[in-house]
């Protein structure tokens, strides 16, 4: 084609120089582009795995409108900000199992938009507390998590923030949305439903056999604690593995790049303990953890400047029966992604949303 066309130019150019003394051969003519036909995607959840389905489609062939129930993007990325204090409250590194995903890694890498922790992750069991070196290269965004999801967050068409979708239809082939406060968005050819199964599954017909997929999967709480303190506590001491008590993970959230220097850190339950305390008060949540803390690194004094706890519902994947690929209904043009789908962890969301993204292009080309 490329040849055709300058082919063309050339004999055009020929004609207009030596229209007197040369009879042209052939005339220009116009070359009609193909009529692409652009597909309108709503995505439902900005978190990782919604994400990752907006930057894996085709641009040419699909806009992408996205919503989320939040102020911004990120989902399980997110931060929280308090006073002078800033946290990661949710995904805490990103890690890559997958050749996939550790290029996806290299690229963010070299972009600017993640940077290395080079931590030295401690772990506490019954045997005490000790420091356990490894290989793993952990990565965070800067100056916080949530800065990649708003990196990601621009190829959209549109994104819909604070908006909780509660009713989604079809007609006539086309999908169409209701919020909670009834502004309603569409036409859309596609839907894609990057929640929690449970959050999924309300937006779901209950005779659909995604529906019943979705409401049979099971998500594991975490309450999360966040604070700053006057105090350098354990200097020595930047993350730790918990496998005792009523934390799984603790983090010293100033230790990571692009960080604030103020002595914030990020205390995570466990599943087992956040589901015997899930209604709990608030205060007695806040002063077990801490007590935990103080257990772990020896604090005996601990002046607090900037506190939030965060109740995550759905943290993590119960691992029950996970189908390991997206969830979709290509007649309805219907897609399920997220964490629970293909793995327990940031990695699993982007690969969800790829290989969901994969589906689309491969349905919308035939």
């Amino acid at each position: 084609m490329l040849l055709y066309v300058l082919t063309i130019h050339y004999l055009y150019r020929s004609c207009t120089t030596q229209a007197s003394s040369l009879h042209c051969a052939a005339k220009s003519e116009e070359i009609p582009m193909p009529n692409i036909a652009i597909q309108e995607v709503a995505v439902i959840g900005a978190g990782l795995a919604g994400l990752s389905v907006l930057q894996h489609l085709d641009p040419a062939t699909h806009r992408v409108t996205l919503f989320d129930k939040s102020r911004g993007t990120g989902g399980r990325l997110s931060s929280k900000k308090v006073g002078n204090s800033s946290w990661d409250m949710g995904a805490q590194y990103l890690r890559a199992h997958s050749p996939e995903f550790a290029g996806q890694l290299s690229t963010w890498h070299e972009l600017g938009w993640i940077a290395p922790w080079p931590v030295t992750p401690y772990v506490a069991d019954a045997n005490g507390l000790r420091p356990s070196p490894d290989n793993t290269r952990r990565y965070v965004g800067t100056p916080r998590m949530t800065a990649l999801s708003r990196k990601l967050s621009e190829q959209a068409g549109e994104f819909h923030a604070t908006t909780r979708i509660t009713k989604a239809s079809q007609q006539d082939g086309h999908w169409f949305l209701r919020s909670d406060d009834d502004r309603e968005f569409g036409p859309f050819a596609t839907l894609v439903i990057a929640l929690p199964p449970q959050q999924a599954a309300e937006l779901l017909p209950i005779n659909h056999p995604l529906y019943q997929m979705a409401a049979g999967h099971g998500m594991l709480p975490s309450w999360t604690l966040l604070f700053s303190c006057e105090e350098i506590i354990a200097p020595e001491i930047h993350a730790v593995y918990v496998h005792n008590g009523p934390l799984r993970w603790m983090a010293r959230n100033s230790s990571k790049p692009g960080r604030a220097p103020e002595q914030s850190w990020v205390l995570q339950a466990s599943a087992v303990w956040s589901q015997q305390h899930l209604d709990a008060p608030r205060p007695e949540i806040q002063s077990q953890l801490l007590e935990a803390f103080r257990s772990l690194t020896g604090a005996d004094k601990l002046t607090l400047t900037d506190t939030w706890l965060h109740r995550w519902l759905y943290a993590l994947p119960d691992g029950s029966s996970a189908p390991a690929q997206p969830l979709h209904d290509p007649a309805m043009k219907l897609y399920l992604c997220g964490d629970w789908c293909q793995g327990s962890s940031a990695e699993g969301a982007w690969l969800s949303g790829r290989s969901t993204a994969a589906l689309i292009n491969q349905q919308d080309n035939e």
